[in-house]
C-alpha cells in the first residue's frame, strides 16, 4: 500500500491529510495564526500517530508549492523538502490551484480555481477532458476585467472569494456558478493528486521542486540600504485597515449585519465611500432621518462588537507588510498605527497580528475629536513619536487618509488594496504592494519633504 502525507500551507486555511492508496486516513484542517512552523509539525506527528503509521512509513510527501502567501508557501516547502530528503521518499509538489480546483473535477464542468493577489487575483481553469484532468487555462494573475476573460459560461468558481469578487461577478457574470463546500479538503485532493502522479512516476526532488509565484513574494530577507544616515528621527506612521490587514471584507459584513438590524441596507459603494472614516461619519452619511447621537453611539458600539466577533482567527496581512516592518525596525525608523478604529479593535489586530515588537506608538478613535480628512490623528501619532509632522511619513489606502497626512505636512504613501490608483494620485508615492517599497526610498521622501 502507498502511503503519502499531504501538506497545504499556501493559504490561511492550512490542511494535512494521510492518504492510503489514494483514501484519507487522517486529516486536519485549521485557520492559520500566520505561525505555520509552530502549528504544522505538532499535528504532523499527531497526524501520524492517529493513522498508526510513523515517519518511516511514508512512500511520499506532496505539498502545495503556490500561489499562495509567500510565507505559507516557504513553510510547506521547506517542510516537505526536509522530510523528502530525509527519509530519502519521492517529493511531488502540486499547484495549490490545481488542488482546489480537484476538489470538484467530478461535476462535469470546467473549474476555476481563484485566490486573492492583493488587488488582483490568481486563476487557473481545469476541466476533465476525455477521461484525463486537463489544465484548460495556466496559472495566471488577472485582474478583475482580465478575470472574466478567462472564465466560459460553463465554468464554475472555486476557492478564497472575498465579497469584493462576488458582487462584481454578480453584476458582470450572473450566470457563473459558485461552489464552496466539497466532500473534501484541499489537503486531500493534493494527496490524490499526488498519489497519481506517483503511479505515472512523475515525482520532483528537494532540489529540482520550485515554488510557483505569479508575482514578487511577500516576504524577503529585511532590505536595509547601507547608507540610512538620517533615519535617527525618522517615522513610519501605519493606517491599518486595509494597510496592514485586509479587513474591508469583514467591515462591510459587520456594517450590513449591523445595519440590517435598524433597517437600513449599505451597499458596498456606499462602505467603500466611507472606509476609513470615523463611524459617526458613516452612520450620518447612511441614515437617511433624525438620529441621536445616543443612536449613533449603540449603533458604532454594536457594529464594532460584530466586527471584533468577525476579525477574530481572520485577519490577514497585505504582501509585504511584515517585511517592511522589520526592514524598518532594523534600519532604525520608529513606527506607530494611526487608526480611526475604536481602541478595542486596535488593540485586538496588535494583539492577533504580534504587531507590539514593531510598535513605539499608537492612536485609535479615543484619542481624537476629528476624522480624517482631518490630520489629527496622524499628528497625534508623531507627537507620541516624539517627532515633529515633517519627519514622519504615513502609509495610507483611503482617500481621506492621504488627505488626512497632506494636510498634516507629512510624506505619505498610497497603497492600492482597497482604491485605485487615479484616486489616490495626491499621495507622494503610489504602489500596488508593500513589496515594491524599501526603507530607503520611505527616507528619501521624507527627506525630501523636509
Amino acid at each position: 500500500m502507498t502511503l503519502i502525507l499531504a501538506i497545504d500551507c499556501a493559504t490561511a486555511n492550512t490542511g494535512l491529510a494521510v492518504l492510503r492508496d489514494g483514501a484519507v486516513v487522517g486529516e486536519v484542517c485549521w485557520q492559520t495564526k500566520h505561525n505555520q512552523t509552530v502549528e504544522m509539525y505538532p499535528r504532523i506527528e499527531a497526524l501520524l500517530r492517529e493513522a498508526g503509521a510513523a515517519f518511516s512509513d511514508l512512500d511520499a510527501i506532496a505539498v502545495t508549492r503556490g500561489p499562495g502567501s509567500y510565507n505559507g508557501v516557504r513553510v510547506g516547502m521547506a517542510a516537505a523538502k526536509g522530510l523528502s530528503f530525509t527519509l530519502d521518499k519521492p517529493l511531488i509538489g502540486v499547484s495549490t490551484l490545481e488542488a482546489e480546483a480537484w476538489r470538484f473535477k467530478d461535476l462535469g464542468r470546467p473549474v476555476a480555481a481563484i485566490l486573492p493577489l492583493g488587488h488582483d487575483y490568481a486563476i487557473a481553469v481545469f476541466e476533465v477532458r476525455d477521461g484525463t484532468w486537463t489544465r484548460v487555462q495556466p496559472e495566471q494573475a488577472v485582474n478583475i476585467d482580465e478575470l472574466t476573460q478567462v472564465l466560459s459560461a460553463r465554468s464554475i468558481l472555486t476557492g478564497d472569494l472575498p465579497d469584493r469578487l462576488l458582487l462584481a461577478l454578480r453584476d458582470i457574470s450572473p450566470g457563473i456558478d459558485i461552489v464552496c463546500q466539497a466532500k473534501i479538503s484541499r489537503a486531500a485532493a493534493l494527496g490524490q493528486i499526488a498519489f497519481e502522479r506517483l503511479r505515472r512516476g512523475q515525482t520532483d526532488s528537494a532540489e529540482s521542486l520550485q515554488a510557483l509565484y505569479l508575482r514578487r513574494p511577500q516576504v524577503t530577507p529585511p532590505k536595509v540600504p547601507r547608507d540610512m544616515s538620517g533615519v535617527p528621527g525618522r517615522g513610519v506612521i501605519w493606517d491599518m485597515d486595509g494597510v496592514i490587514i485586509d479587513s474591508a471584507d469583514l467591515h462591510f459584513q459587520a456594517w450590513r449585519e449591523t445595519l440590517a438590524k435598524h433597517g437600513v441596507r449599505m451597499d458596498r459603494e456606499e462602505f467603500e465611500q466611507g472606509f476609513g472614516r470615523r463611524n459617526d461619519d458613516i452612520i450620518a452619511g447612511i441614515i437617511q432621518r433624525p438620529i441621536t447621537p445616543e443612536e449613533v453611539s449603540a449603533i458604532g458600539r454594536e457594529k464594532e462588537a460584530a466586527y471584533r466577533r468577525m476579525v477574530k482567527g481572520n485577519a490577514r496581512f497585505f504582501p509585504g507588510v511584515l517585511e517592511l516592518m522589520s526592514s524598518l525596525k532594523e534600519g532604525g525608523f520608529k513606527q506607530a498605527v494611526a487608526s480611526s478604529a475604536p481602541a478595542d479593535n486596535l488593540a485586538l489586530v496588535v494583539a492577533e497580528m504580534k504587531l507590539e515588537p514593531f510598535l513605539s506608538a499608537t492612536v485609535d478613535a479615543s484619542g481624537v475629536s476629528k476624522g480624517k480628512p482631518d490630520p489629527e490623528v496622524f499628528l497625534k501619532a508623531a507627537e507620541r513619536l516624539g517627532l515633529s509632522p515633517g519627519s514622519c511619513l504615513v502609509i495610507e489606502d483611503a482617500v481621506a487618509g492621504v488627505e488626512a497626512a497632506k494636510r498634516g505636512g507629512m510624506a505619505v504613501v498610497a497603497v492600492t488594496n482597497t482604491h485605485p490608483r487615479e484616486k489616490l494620485a495626491a499621495a507622494d508615492l503610489v504602489l500596488s504592494s508593500l513589496e515594491d517599497v524599501e526603507p530607503s526610498q520611505l527616507l528619501e521622501l521624507i527627506n525630501a519633504k523636509n
